[in-house]
């Protein structure tokens, strides 16, 4: 796992894409999809994980 995440730190910050054969292909971040890369055993990306927390904290950013 640690290896996974430095490696994709990298290869990023060389090529600004974090994308290595060892993990699923990983899209750039727009906010249509908010691709988040979920790093464990078997990584995965998943289209915004935690939109209802994220929708419960915009919407209280909205009030003040």
């Amino acid at each position: 796992l640690a290896h996974q995440m430095q490696w994709a730190w990298i290869v990023f910050a060389l090529h600004g894409d974090p994308n290595t054969p060892e993990l699923p292909t990983w899209p750039s971040y727009d906010l249509e999809r908010r691709a988040t890369m979920l790093f464990d055993r078997e990584s995965t990306v998943q289209n915004d994980p935690n939109a209802e927390a994220r929708q419960v904290w915009e919407k209280a950013a909205r009030s003040i």
